[in-house]
């Protein structure tokens, strides 16, 4: 599979096997997630791998404190994003609402509790960045985790990066013992999709050029 496959075919994988993923190929997709350029080569990532009985007690912690809060995903997150990018989100659920709907599993139930148990894939894998880096070396730390996504996809397996998790930071730092000084950035599920899925076949859209390039000199 070339690069531009598989930018092209990877999608967010909302529904996973429960087979295991062997060690040996998480380490060729972390392989390549540090091949990711970063400033001045400081590689600011770090990267928590959870899985088997780990997981599982990481998810129920999770899915507790998601309960005792109740936490809810709020796509304005506060009134602070512009409408364009809500009523963005807004569509996204539109056209993921029939997939959802084929599976049986209320939809509420899906999109926040579905995070917190990484959409029940086997594999976990939580990014974190020392606190003392800038916050502009987020963008290194974004270019690791798309590397990792897209050697899982060219793997045969399937990703789905998870941001609604970060609410329970708290709690993820507890049960995995992450430093004080390390802040989580992001997490992703990892496993083999499960293809008879009907949330398999959904692929959300994405705005045209036209719409998001301004062509200068030709």
């Amino acid at each position: 599979m070339d690069v531009l496959s598989a930018i092209a075919g990877r999608k967010s994988i909302r529904a996973f096997k429960s087979d295991l993923v062997p060690k040996e190929m998480i380490e060729r997709v972390l392989q390549a997630a540090i091949q990711a350029p970063s400033s001045s080569n400081q590689q600011p990532w770090r990267f928590f791998v959870v899985t088997g009985s780990e997981k599982e007690r990481l998810t129920e912690s999770l899915l507790k404190a998601c309960k005792e809060r109740s936490l809810k995903y709020d796509p304005s997150k506060g009134k602070t994003i512009p409408q364009e990018y809500v009523e963005k989100t807004k569509a996204l659920f539109k056209d993921i609402r029939p997939y959802i709907q084929e599976t049986g599993k209320p939809i509420k139930d899906f999109v926040e509790e579905g995070s917190y148990q990484f959409y029940q894939a086997p594999v976990a894998i939580l990014i974190t960045m020392d606190k003392c880096f800038p916050r502009s070396r987020l963008v290194d730390v974004g270019l690791a985790a798309e590397n990792l996504m897209l050697a899982a996809h060219g793997l045969g397996l399937g990703t789905c990066a998870l941001a609604l998790i970060l609410a329970c930071e708290d709690v993820m730092r507890e049960e995995l013992k992450i430093p004080d000084n390390l802040e989580i950035i992001l997490g992703i599920a990892l496993g083999y999709p499960d293809t008879a899925s009907p949330l398999y076949q959904f692929k959300s859209t994405r705005d045209e050029l036209k719409d998001i390039v301004v062509w200068k000199g030709f």
